[in-house]
């Protein structure tokens, strides 16, 4: 077996031993793992490389994905953030042409230290540990709050005292995209598949139907809110929060980190880690507000964040299944996701 292990393809060892020859001599790797389970469903690739000098993220980006501009002012963001002294962020390597970002194959690659620890709050949940979540993300966003982009990073990562979520308008353009024909085509689609994901599908879409015009109305009577805004994660939810016993020692994926108000990461990272609980919230939204505080503003948000995303989620799975026909290499993962989502619907919407 090469030091590829678990991963006889000839064209991704290729890919892998040529950029990680462009960290040479800082990295020599003496394995080199496939784990998709850190690339979530992004369609990112991740390996694991092991080396004597520790071990190291090697992640392929999504092709097509994002802009190299934008990865670019994501790495310099990164680096804002570990001299802020956040040590649970990972910062990408610099290649021996001076740049984070490496082209090869088609596709761009970044190296970064190897974070320790499990996403593994659901399996051993505390009181300690939520605290410990609440208070890493409200450091990020305090450090974030302060970073200053250069050049073309600003489109995506500079910051205002004062606002419009832009996740407002981007959920209205969707849910007014779910209209009743399209409904109704999808459950055709669906009706006459043969997934395992079938009836649970058609559940999720027909929650998402009953309850579409009523989220339409909640997000428009937010429009003239206005709230800070910065870099924020976006996308940030149990599996990519890495606890060793009860501190946080790793935030990894900020892949879809960009400018958004702190109610969008804080209504994502609550309700992943403890569904809807009203007390965990509280103490979540409490824990979070003693670190940084919250206006009245950035609270009317959250639990409509909260509703809208969980029910967009539903609606993100349906598409991907049976709109752009994604094949996921573990579907036992993304039945357990689609059944997370449906029962949370069910319970918010």
């Amino acid at each position: 077996m090469t030091m590829f292990e678990h991963d006889r393809s000839p064209l991704h060892e290729a890919a892998c031993q040529r950029v990680l020859a462009r960290y040479a001599p800082g990295v020599v790797p003496d394995q080199v793992e496939p784990l998709g389970n850190r690339g979530g469903f992004s369609g990112a690739a991740i390996w694991r490389v092991r080396t004597t000098a520790g071990d190291f993220a090697l992640r392929r980006w999504p092709n097509p994905g994002l802009p190299p501009a934008r990865i670019l002012g994501l790495h310099q963001l990164l680096q804002h953030l570990r001299r802020e002294a956040l040590s649970f962020v990972a910062v990408p390597l610099t290649s021996d042409q001076g740049t984070s970002l490496v082209h090869d194959s088609g596709s761009l690659w970044q190296l970064e230290p190897w974070l320790p620890g499990s996403a593994s709050f659901r399996a051993s949940p505390s009181t300690a540990r939520l605290r410990a979540a609440m208070a890493a993300l409200a450091q990020w966003h305090l450090a974030a709050a302060r970073f200053l982009p250069r050049g073309e990073a600003t489109t995506w990562f500079a910051s205002h005292p004062a606002g419009a979520s832009s996740a407002i308008s981007e959920r209205l353009q969707i849910l007014n995209l779910i209209t009743a024909e399209r409904v109704q085509s999808l459950q055709k689609i669906i009706s006459s598949s043969l997934s395992p994901l079938r009836d649970m599908s058609l559940q999720i879409l027909e929650t998402i139907r009953n309850a579409r015009n009523s989220a339409i109305r909640e997000m428009m009577s937010l429009q003239d809110v206005r709230v800070p805004l910065h870099s924020c994660l976006r996308d940030v939810w149990h599996d990519h929060l890495l606890f060793t016993e009860v501190r946080i020692t790793g935030l990894i994926d900020p892949s879809a980190c960009r400018m958004e108000s702190v109610a969008c990461d804080l209504s994502r990272l609550i309700g992943s880690l403890i569904g809807d609980e009203p007390a965990g919230w509280e103490a979540a939204l409490e824990e979070y507000h003693r670190w940084r505080p919250l206006s009245h503003a950035e609270r009317s948000l959250i639990p409509v964040y909260n509703r809208t995303g969980c029910l967009l989620s539903g609606w993100t799975w349906i598409t991907w299944l049976y709109v752009e026909r994604r094949s996921f290499p573990d579907l036992g993962q993304v039945e357990h996701r689609m059944q997370e989502i449906l029962g949370r619907m069910r319970t918010l919407l």
